[in-house]
């Protein structure tokens, strides 16, 4: 099961009681960015890169085989060539395999017919090989692993970029769902002193009774609200764990810490444009894939050139005993071969290999401008927000103001207490609005970052020459 990181801690247990751990935005990144199953299986895709990228660096050294084989064959060929590689064969013994009657009377001894004997043979044997000239494919290909490896380094580092952006915006929405609550608990406070003030009112004779139920039905939907909010603050830090990838640890001992405030960003969207074009990992990988596209062209050129390796071989044979010494032989030698006609198999891979290129460098323009407009409407989005967020400003004051006289008028029985509930939903609204406008225009110029590639592991802003301050 996912834990809590080390700087998060393992929540408290004594005698049985459960302390709740006040966890900050950075401690929530940390133990996301330890825990996202994404994030781990990217890195281990990575890790698999890496080895793929030595693996093919080692295809310029010599490869060197050993080998150790049985067998036991009446086939004559085989068992003649074992017995010559045994040093056993003679003229005698030949005749075992090959029909020597017509040799009969030219020497002193005549042969029998051959009986085509069972002949085992021990073959102990080390081989190497070495690419002397390859075209350049060799090259080539450890040049594309090593660019494979890096664009999957860059595709790490945008599902780091992921999670941080997941984590964040769960965070604000915890911070969110906590801010509700305190506005709820205002909101009883205020629907109690409505009420008391309605009750007191018709004990002097100034109120009707009907103005103290009205206020008591305001006072227990108030109430019902604040759980509500509860409840919604118990959801919210359950998905905010479920971003950070803990699974053991029961939201109701976990309390987020920090309030809801937002910083706003005078760069423009040229800046950001540029930002992301310059920086954004994902558009970094798929240039270095491009390259890599550009490279399988001469990959598949390198099959025009002829290929020449040296070889050699150490070989022992014997009849009775593995690894045994009854032969002992010696092979060195080079080799070239030349693909000289293979029906424009080569011709046509290399001219699909430069189509392909020429496909993902159309892709890698289309990509850019998708990623620019993804940063313009994530900035067209925040200054929509931001907007949002003054008029949630102003009505807020507005609708205080409001609340206050309608207040004094209820007193003065100049309004009634309708229009005083009425006026208390109002602005009991109006504060909410105004931490959802914070909100939405945090999580606004939170995605303006991401689309921009700007979100970095601790989560910082971006300064004006575009470095992480």
């Amino acid at each position: 099961m996912k834990k809590l990181s080390l700087g998060l801690s393992v929540l408290l247990l004594t005698g049985g009681l459960v302390f709740a751990r006040d966890i900050t935005l950075q401690e929530a990144i940390d133990t996301a960015l330890n825990n996202s199953y994404e994030l781990n299986a990217s890195k281990k895709l990575l890790k698999a890169k890496a080895y793929e990228y030595e693996a093919t660096k080692g295809m310029r050294y010599p490869t060197i085989k050993f080998s150790e084989m049985f067998m036991r064959t009446n086939t004559p060929g085989w068992a003649m060539m074992n017995t010559l590689n045994q040093e056993r064969l003679s003229i005698i013994n030949s005749s075992r395999f090959v029909d020597m009657t017509a040799f009969n009377g030219l020497f002193p001894m005549n042969f029998n017919k051959p009986d085509f004997p069972e002949v085992n043979n021990w073959q102990t044997k080390i081989e190497l090989q070495l690419p002397i000239f390859t075209g350049f494919k060799i090259e080539t290909g450890i040049e594309m692993r090593k660019k494979d490896y890096e664009a999957t380094k860059k595709d790490v580092k945008r599902t780091e970029q992921k999670v941080i952006y997941d984590v964040s915006k769960a965070y604000y929405g915890a911070l969110l769902a906590k801010r509700a609550i305190q506005l709820a608990e205002k909101a009883v406070k205020s629907a109690e002193k409505h009420y008391k003030t309605a009750e007191n009112m018709y004990k002097l004779g100034l109120a009707i009774k009907a103005d103290v139920l009205r206020a008591k039905v305001y006072l227990e939907n108030a109430k019902s609200k604040l759980e509500e909010a509860k409840n919604q603050y118990q959801i919210a830090k359950k998905g905010l764990l479920l971003a950070m990838g803990v699974d053991d640890v029961k939201p109701e001992n976990i309390d987020v810490v920090g309030e809801l405030k937002f910083e706003d960003t005078d760069k423009s969207v040229e800046f950001w444009q540029n930002f992301a074009i310059e920086h954004r990992p994902d558009l970094k990988a798929v240039e270095t894939r491009v390259k890599i596209a550009k490279k399988m062209g001469d990959f598949y050129k390198a099959d025009f050139f002829p290929m020449i390796g040296a070889f050699a071989n150490y070989e022992m044979d014997d009849n009775k005993n593995p690894f045994g010494t009854d032969g002992k032989w010696w092979t060195v030698g080079v080799a070239l071969n030349w693909k000289l006609f293979d029906g424009l198999q080569t011709l046509n891979k290399y001219r699909s290999a430069k189509e392909q290129y020429r496909q993902y460098k159309e892709k890698e323009k289309g990509f850019k401008e998708f990623i620019k407009f993804k940063v313009y409407q994530a900035y067209k989005n925040l200054q929509t927000a931001k907007a949002k967020l003054e008029t949630a400003k102003k009505n807020s004051k507005w609708a205080e103001e409001v609340l206050k006289i309608t207040e004094k008028r209820y007193k003065t029985q100049t309004a009634t207490m309708i229009d005083l509930l009425d006026t208390q939903t109002l602005y009991d609204k109006t504060l909410f609005d105004l931490a959802k406008a914070i909100y939405d225009a945090k999580v606004s110029l939170l995605e303006l970052k991401y689309q921009a590639g700007a979100l970095t592991v601790n989560n910082l802003e971006i300064n004006k020459t575009g470095g992480a301050k």
